[in-house]
C-alpha cells in the first residue's frame, strides 16, 4: 500500500503535474464562462511558480546544496562490500529489444565496477526490482547484471537483490540476504542526490555504510546561467521528489 501510495501521490504533486493541473483548471474556469476570478488566480499561480522553478534555477540551487549533504569518504584501506542501489539501466528495453538502455544512474554501475577493481575480494551487491506498478517482472537487477558482467565483473562476486520497489525494501531485503556481519566496511553506491534518503534508512534499520556518492548533477559552484526551461524543471522535480520521501520515511519511522 505505501508503495502505491506513493506512486499515486507523486502523479499528483510533481511539480511539472501541479503546473499542468493549474493551465487546466484555468481552461475549465475560462470555458464554464463568468468564472475569471479564479482563472486569473489559477493562471497568476501557475505563471509564478514557473517562472520560480522553470525560468529561473531555483531547482538546481537547492539540488546544489542536497547533493553536498554527503561527500565521499577518503577510501578505506579494507572493504568488505559495495551496495549499488537501483538506477542505471533501463529493464523494459532490454526485454522488448534485447539490448541494454542506460539511463543519467548509470554511473552508479560504472563507479562499483571500479571500486571492485580497487577492492577485490569485496562483494558486489546490485539490489534494484521494478518501480512500475505495472511493470513488476521487469526487475532492474536482470539488466544491472548484464552490464556488470558485461564490463568484465566475476559473476562469483555478484549478488542481485530483484525484488525492491524503493530505498527502504533496498535496504531491508539486501540485509536480510548479505548479513553483514559487525566490523565489516560496506560502501553505499547511490546518487548523491538520493544519498541523504538512502543512509537514513541504513542507520533506520541499523547498518553502517560508508557514503559513496555518484553521478553528481550540479557542479559546487551554481551560478546564473540560461538553460533550457525543462533542465530546470528537471532539477525541482529530483529534489522535491527527495524532500518528500525523506519527510514521508520520517514520519512514518522509516529512517533515522
Amino acid at each position: 500500500m505505501f508503495f502505491l501510495l506513493s506512486k499515486l501521490f507523486w502523479f499528483v504533486a510533481a511539480p511539472s503535474h501541479v503546473l499542468a493541473w493549474l493551465s487546466i483548471a484555468t481552461a475549465v474556469f475560462l470555458f464554464l464562462g463568468k468564472k475569471t476570478r479564479p482563472a486569473k488566480w489559477t493562471a497568476a499561480v501557475g505563471a509564478t511558480l514557473f517562472v520560480i522553478f522553470g525560468v529561473l534555477p531555483t531547482g538546481t540551487w537547492l539540488l546544489q546544496q542536497h547533493e553536498s549533504l554527503y561527500q565521499r569518504p577518503v577510501p578505506p584501506a579494507r572493504v568488505d562490500g559495495i551496495l549499488i542501489l537501483g538506477g542505471g539501466n533501463n529493464p523494459i528495453v532490454l526485454r522488448t529489444r534485447n539490448a541494454l538502455s542506460n539511463d543519467k544512474g548509470v554511473a552508479r554501475l560504472e563507479e562499483a565496477f571500479i571500486l571492485s577493481r580497487r577492492y577485490p575480494s569485496a562483494r558486489i551487491v546490485f539490489s534494484g526490482g521494478s518501480g512500475n506498478p505495472r511493470q513488476q517482472q521487469d526487475a532492474e537487477g536482470t539488466s544491472a547484471r548484464r552490464i556488470l558482467l558485461a564490463l568484465g565483473l566475476d559473476a562469483s562476486r555478484l549478488t542481485i537483490e530483484g525484488k525492491s520497489r524503493n530505498t527502504w525494501e533496498n535496504l531491508i531485503f539486501t540485509q536480510a540476504i548479505v548479513k553483514p556481519k559487525q566490523g565489516e566496511v560496506w560502501l553505499l553506491a547511490t546518487s548523491a542526490f538520493h544519498l541523504p534518503r538512502a543512509m537514513g534508512i541504513a542507520r533506520r534499520v541499523g547498518w553502517t555504510v560508508l557514503p559513496w556518492p555518484t553521478d553528481y548533477i550540479t557542479p559546487t559552484r551554481i551560478g546564473f546561467e540560461p538553460e533550457y526551461l525543462l533542465d530546470n524543471l528537471e532539477d525541482t522535480e529530483l529534489v522535491f521528489r527527495e524532500y518528500v520521501g525523506i519527510a514521508v520515511y520520517r514520519l512514518s519511522g522509516k529512517s533515522a
